[in-house]
């Protein structure tokens, strides 16, 4: 599982970055088929920036392995084609991962609008302002309203949109960061902003996030999801 892998390594002050919503569930070999993102990949990459090697058995069983432990390898760089090629490549065996340092500190910004299209040009404005954010996901008053009795993740109910944005690093580094994040949301209109004093008031507001699919189960037994795409120069 996704999740096993950070905590095995957990007592030695790591973690695997990647972290999709059905982290608690999904394998890495799945993760390397898909690609997968998570709310942190913003700052920290996807499955495939993660990755330092697979070993692969290809459809005429030939074992191959893709990749190096090394900063660079000789030859063509094969690893990012297979990793989200969805198994029509091969069949994943054996992953080497590059583990990330757990931050001195995390905090996350829980920001309220009144209109969902300001929260969106909220998004692009923190990237103009050179923020990079360890996380930032909206959620709209229909997706909050979804969540709130299922998690109790202490969501703004009322808002037509929320922001989630997280700050890692040092103390002093997410002290510095959590001020200008505000100062941006601030001059975007927020109308209510409330900042994580804890870590399990962090995971909280993530796990809200990430039970958005279960609670779905709450208001329909039959739902689809569609993944889209939109490049941030259009959000705003």
């Amino acid at each position: 599982r996704n999740l096993a892998v950070s905590e095995a390594v957990s007592p030695f002050g790591l973690y695997y970055a990647p972290d999709p919503s059905s982290q608690i569930a999904c394998s890495t070999g799945g993760n390397v088929a898909e690609n997968s993102g998570g709310v942190h990949c913003l700052k920290y990459g996807l499955t495939v920036h993660n990755v330092l090697k697979v070993r692969m058995v290809s459809m005429s069983g030939e074992i191959i392995e893709l990749g190096s432990l090394a900063p660079d390898s000789a030859g063509p760089e094969l690893l990012s084609v297979f990793v989200g090629s969805e198994g029509m490549l091969g069949v994943v065996t054996e992953v080497t991962l590059r583990l990330t340092p757990k931050p001195a500190l995390a905090r996350v910004v829980m920001a309220s609008f009144d209109d969902v299209e300001k929260a969106s040009q909220a998004v692009a404005q923190i990237i103009a302002a050179g923020i990079i954010p360890a996380g930032l996901e909206m959620m709209d008053k229909q997706a909050t309203q979804m969540v709130e009795p299922f998690v109790k993740a202490g969501y703004d109910t009322e808002a037509e949109a929320i922001l989630l944005c997280e700050s890692d690093g040092t103390v002093d580094e997410v002290a510095d960061e959590i001020v200008r994040m505000q100062q941006v949301f601030e001059t975007a209109g927020a109308t209510r902003l409330q900042v994580s004093q804890t870590e399990a008031e962090r995971l909280r507001f993530w796990a809200g996030r990430k039970n958005a699919f279960p609670a779905a189960g709450r208001v329909s037994p039959d739902y689809y999801c569609m993944d889209g795409t939109i490049p941030r120069r259009h959000l705003g």
